[in-house]
Parts: C-alpha cells; sequence; structure tokens
C-alpha cells in the first residue's frame, strides 16, 4: 500500500510510515488543540517534498493562515508562489456554493496531491449554502436525457446535515488527493464527531485532546482507526513546537 508521510516528527511511526495514499482522514478534537496547525504542517512538508496541497477554509481568512505558518517557519507566500499550496477560502455570505467544482479545479491546476478540508463541522452548519453534486444513474441519465457524469447539473441540496457530510466526503475522495478532513469532537454522547457520521465514513479517525496526566495539562493523540494498516492505540503525548507538532512518547488518558 502507497503511503504518504505527514513528516510530522513522531506521528508517522504510529501509522506504518504514513496515511495510506487516496485516503480521508478524519482529524478531530475539541477547539485549541492543534488540529488546524497539524493540517497545516502536513501540507507545508508536502510541499516541501514535491506534493502540491490545497487548503480548504470556511473557518479562518487566508491571511491568518499565511501569518499562522510564518510562526513556525514556513513561508506559505513563496509556495503559493510556486503552485506548490493553494488556499481556498470559502465565502459563507453567499448561497448555492458549488465548492467541489472549485476543488476540483483548483486541484487539476497545480497537480495537488494532498488536502486538508477545514471544516466539516462549519460545512454542516451551514448546508443550506451549498450544493453537493450527485452521481446519477444509467436508467435515470436516459430519462433526463444526460450522462452518468458528476458535471450534468444534478445536485443535493437538502436539510439533513448527515446526508451533506456523507456527501461531502464522498465528492472529495474523488480529487485524488490524499486528504485530511477536519472537524469538532462531540462532548459528551455515543459519537466521536459532532455529526456523527463522518467517523464512520471516513477512511481514518486521528483524535487530539487536551487531558491531564501527572497532574497537569498535556496534548494527547490518539490513531482511532486507518482502514489497512496496524496502527497504534494508545494515547501518545504531543508539543507544539516553534517547528510545528511534535509527537513523544506513549501516554495515558
Amino acid at each position: 500500500m502507497d503511503r504518504v508521510k505527514t513528516g510530522i516528527k513522531g506521528f508517522d511511526e504510529l501509522v506504518q510510515g504514513g496515511f495510506p495514499k487516496n485516503f480521508n482522514i478524519l482529524l478531530t478534537g475539541l477547539p485549541g488543540t492543534g488540529k488546524t496547525i497539524f493540517g497545516m504542517q502536513y501540507l507545508y512538508n508536502g510541499a516541501m517534498n514535491g506534493e502540491p496541497g490545497i487548503y480548504v477554509s470556511l473557518d479562518m481568512a487566508d491571511q491568518i493562515f499565511r501569518d499562522q505558518g510564518r510562526q513556525f517557519g514556513w513561508d506559505i507566500e513563496r509556495l503559493e508562489a510556486e503552485n506548490k499550496l493553494s488556499i481556498i477560502k470559502v465565502p459563507l455570505d453567499r448561497e448555492r456554493i458549488r465548492i467541489f467544482e472549485k476543488i476540483k479545479e483548483e486541484a487539476k491546476r497545480i497537480g495537488a496531491k494532498r488536502l486538508v478540508f477545514d471544516s466539516l463541522a462549519t460545512f454542516a452548519i451551514n448546508i443550506d449554502q451549498f450544493e453537493v453534486p450527485l452521481e446519477i444513474g444509467e436508467e435515470v441519465g436516459k430519462i433526463l436525457g444526460k450522462s452518468t457524469a458528476f458535471s450534468d447539473g444534478i445536485y443535493y441540496a437538502g436539510s439533513s446535515y448527515k446526508r451533506v457530510t456523507y456527501l461531502a466526503i464522498n465528492q472529495l475522495s474523488k480529487i485524488g488527493t490524499t486528504n485530511i478532513l477536519i472537524t469538532d469532537e462531540q462532548m459528551g454522547g455515543s459519537h466521536t464527531t459532532i455529526d456523527g457520521v463522518s467517523e464512520y465514513v471516513s477512511d481514518g479517525v486521528v483524535q487530539l485532546e487536551l487531558a491531564d496526566v501527572g497532574g497537569g495539562p498535556a496534548r494527547m493523540l490518539k490513531v482511532s482507526k486507518i482502514r489497512g494498516t496496524s496502527n497504534s492505540l494508545e494515547f501518545h503525548s504531543f508539543d507544539i513546537t516553534s517547528k510545528g507538532i511534535v509527537v513523544s512518547q506513549p501516554g495515558n488518558k
């Protein structure tokens, strides 16, 4: 199985050398646990190693992304100028947004290999503003006089956030990139995420948490699942350093 190295120190060893190519990896956690930094570092390391990437932002202004990268010594502007990194800022003050068409166009333009979608939670909250393309079957296509391609103008614009989340993840899996999908953790309840469906649809789940370890707060990371991977199931501590995230020794939740 081909694997994509995150380049995050100490992490790839937990997942047999990296994420399986073309997988959707869900990155979940409460606000402030380091999800966006993890995604940024994944894209930066890829761009520096010949794997262009796209950051799709529903939660953060593109300039904030650049400024935050600068804090870790990452020259985001230079990578953008070299078409090694692209930032797509999704405007949430519009209706009938067909964001997946934009993502596919941009992925083709720069030859993207990696993608970070930030975030599924915000996407679900604003589902009334998005249209998600649907694949139509052969019989329906004959009736409508259309082929079975996604670009034929058949879209889902309903109110089910679970279905929209499912369709969104399905669309992202068709781009040909290895993706990190950021979302928020559910506080309490029976599901890992607030939408209750993305953890089942995604190919892998990485959880970031803040926990009390040894009498003090600590950042913890756990790889809950990755299909086709013998991954560590322990909690591992990690730090956010001046160079980004560094994963250290196993710990206890």
